[in-house]
């Protein structure tokens, strides 16, 4: 039986070994990351199958909805088995107070719409580190190949501070594509700090002169590497410096049993980066649940 908890409710370190049970388990699903990024952060949670969903909510206009942090690309419910049935369940599961929804499901979750539901199907990419690395870059797009002889000339590659990090993020792009780039970006600021300071994050940078032009920040846990964010200058972008930065972290990891997961992207030419490196496309599902009053349902159409 599928029961909804409360933030109060929650037994965290319960919630976290139910997580490491299951093998659709992702690094955003942990309590502490929870925590900061969605800070009353509910449940629905099925112990007789192991299974477990974080409902991240908040509330405006008086009405309680559910959002996608910024950063956390995809949630949903994790089970030990995982299949269409179950993930059903849950989604119907979810309590009638939330009268709107806009979330991303893990991969794992195969649903159909219900009659207030639409669903997106958005792409990942994702690289198998198990290969040597010349293994590994004989997948690149010959263009890849070409950038990297001569990405980064001049630039040391180096790490910085998550605060120095997000300073660049706002400056590159933050200005670049404006507020909507930065909304919710000081509390995953906060996600990005803590994760540095438990050991599963770190920023990779390369440096002219000291000065970082362009930097990505690492989540690792349970055997998946994410790209969570990266950030490139004007310098960064004409030394082609980004793919130094994926192909340095590929290096270093190359011959592992580690998976790379480059966190996708609406954006085609961030979508064609990441397919250059040879990775492989997964699809998951955004869903948008609409049950809002008829006046507001239509603004939020």
């Amino acid at each position: 039986m599928i029961r909804h908890l409360l933030h109060a409710e929650i037994d965290k370190q319960r919630w976290d070994a139910m997580l490491l049970a299951c093998p659709n388990r992702l690094w955003y699903a942990q309590s502490w990351v929870l925590d900061i990024a969605a800070p009353d952060w509910g449940a629905l949670v099925d112990e007789s199958a192991g299974a477990l969903m974080p409902l991240t909510w908040r509330r405006k206009w008086g009405i309680d909805y559910l959002f996608q942090p910024l950063g956390l690309q995809q949630l949903g419910a994790f089970a030990p088995t995982m299949d269409a049935a179950l993930a059903q369940r849950f989604l119907d599961a979810i309590p009638q107070r939330f009268r709107y929804a806009d979330i991303q499901l893990n991969e794992s979750m195969h649903v159909q719409p219900s009659v207030h539901d639409t669903l997106q199907v958005k792409e990942n990419q994702l690289i198998p580190l198990q290969h040597p690395l010349d293994q590994i870059r004989a997948g690149y797009a010959k263009g890849h190949r070409r950038n990297l002889r001569e990405a980064g000339a001049g630039l040391q590659a180096g790490s910085i501070g998550v605060q120095r990090f997000a300073e660049l993020f706002r400056s590159t792009t933050g200005a670049r594509y404006g507020p909507d780039a930065l909304r919710g970006f000081d509390v995953f600021t906060q996600v990005m700090q803590e994760g540095v300071r438990r050991g599963q994050c770190e920023v990779s940078a390369l440096l002219r002169n000291g000065e970082p032009v362009a930097a990505a920040c690492f989540a690792t846990w349970e055997g998946r590497t994410i790209l969570l964010k990266s950030a490139n200058t004007a310098h960064g972008l004409e030394a082609k410096a980004m793919f130094r930065v994926v192909d340095d972290w590929i290096a270093r990891h190359a011959g592992s049993e580690r998976l790379f997961d480059l966190a996708g992207s609406s954006t085609p030419s961030v979508a064609r980066f990441n397919a250059g490196f040879g990775a492989e496309s997964r699809v998951y599902l955004r869903l948008v649940r609409n049950r809002l009053p008829a006046p507001l349902r239509w603004l939020k159409r």
